[in-house]
């Protein structure tokens, strides 16, 4: 099995930790058609969204994509640090609370508690970061989505390994389907024939024309080029599962066989075969699931 092959769900972590920095940085993926990516970086390093937004996308293709960062400097005293308290703002907010109270006839016993949460009535200073920490970084949140991409093969091979043993159960019933042709259509004649003989009169049969009509019945019921289409889908899924496993691909060759199984199924007009049938579609069911969780 193609190691490339990859599951969209993982999870990755990376750190790193200098005298005048300390980083985690870890990385969740869930399943997602499109790449869509919830960076959660601190304020002072809005700077380098846009440039690891592009860095991933490239790197995990698709999927839901959290990234979250712990991110320290040693080397900064809390003393060291600028905090301002927009007083005018905080009396103006809870001029309102106490305007609201009046209004409602309802007391707000900590209104203050509230006033503090609002972001722009206490702020620290703007942080100025240096190039070489938005460098590390970026390498770090690579970093922590090679780990991720790792994951997500570990989880791919699994899949995989499901995916093919699926296919090859499918395999199996269709090659159940084929013991059947013969016994279906000699028993679609043996009734025909039956019904025959039990309405019509043997002086006003014309044989030929009646072999005829059931050649023409017959053909109507065949399914040569349904098992020849399915037969067709199962082996370029295994194709593609070894050279090119992209989730939506393996997904589109599935619906295909949807489709022949579905029309095989209406076609039989004979149990045993529509019972084959009915446990493709089974398998085909959780390979449809299992597809979807690929990258």
């Amino acid at each position: 099995m193609d190691n490339s092959i990859q599951s969209m769900t993982g999870f990755g972590r990376a750190q790193m930790e200098t005298p005048s920095l300390r980083a985690v940085c870890e990385v969740k993926a869930l399943n997602g058609r499109y790449f869509e990516a919830d960076l959660r970086l601190p304020k002072f390093l809005y700077e380098i969204d846009p440039q690891i937004r592009r860095l991933l996308s490239e790197k995990l293709e698709r999927g839901t994509i959290t990234c979250t960062y712990s991110i320290t400097f040693p080397n900064v005293k809390a003393e060291d640090q600028e905090i301002h308290i927009n007083v005018g703002l905080a009396k103006a907010y809870l001029d309102k609370y106490q305007e609201l109270s009046g209004a409602l006839g309802v007391e707000f016993r900590d209104p203050i508690r509230d006033i503090i949460r609002i972001p722009e009535v206490i702020q620290t200073g703007e942080r100025g970061v240096e190039d070489e920490v938005k460098k590390a970084i970026v390498a770090l949140t690579l970093q922590a989505a090679d780990m991720l991409v790792q994951f997500r093969k570990e989880e791919g091979m699994a899949t995989g390994v499901k995916l093919l043993s699926l296919v090859e159960s499918i395999q199996l019933d269709l090659n159940e389907v084929s013991v059947h042709e013969e016994p279906r259509k000699q028993g679609l004649r043996d009734r025909i024939y039956g019904q025959l003989a039990d309405h019509v009169s043997s002086e006003l049969r014309d044989n030929n024309r009646f072999e005829q009509e059931i050649l023409m019945y017959l053909d109507k019921w065949d399914i040569a080029e349904e098992k020849q289409r399915l037969q067709q889908h199962l082996d370029y899924f295994r194709t593609c599962l070894q050279k090119e496993p992209l989730g939506r691909k393996l997904n589109f060759i599935a619906q295909e066989m949807g489709r022949e199984m579905n029309t095989m199924g209406v076609k039989s007009n004979y149990f045993p075969m529509q019972q084959a049938v009915v446990q493709m579609k089974e398998k085909l069911e959780q390979i449809k699931e299992q597809v979807l969780n690929l990258v």
